[in-house]
């Protein structure tokens, strides 16, 4: 299975996870999103190739209590004890967008795990 996906990682990681229950993946590679705090803009170029100078935002790498309230709610149906650990950080002061960001993650690197073989690496 030679593939490269491309995109947010959860719904492939949920669909192969499906799929093959044990773990059967070599090497997953994430490069995520690291709660910068900052607006990332794409470039365009003119039709002439001249330098580029409209902008767009790609994405804001800011994390807020709402992007993550799903995700809390799905990681209490697959991992209790993880669901504890975030909603105690939710609970002690930690920030609402370090929670978020933790709690975005951490679907996702459950789901990398079930996926990855014993012997898999991850990046």
């Amino acid at each position: 299975m030679k593939k490269l996906y491309f995109g947010d990682c959860l719904d492939i990681l949920k669909d192969l996870h499906k799929e093959h229950p044990q773990g059967f993946i070599d090497l997953i590679y994430i490069d995520p999103p690291f709660n910068s705090k900052r607006d990332y803009n794409i470039l365009f170029e003119s039709l002439d190739f001249a330098d580029a100078t409209a902008q767009k935002q790609a994405f804001a790498d800011t994390w807020s209590n709402v992007s993550y309230l799903d995700a809390l709610n799905e990681i209490k149906d697959v991992d209790l004890d993880l669901w504890n650990f975030l909603h105690t950080l939710d609970t002690v002061g930690i920030s609402k967008s370090a929670v978020a960001y933790l709690t975005t993650m951490a679907i996702r690197l459950h789901y990398m795990h079930k996926v990855l073989k014993e012997t898999g690496s991850f990046y």
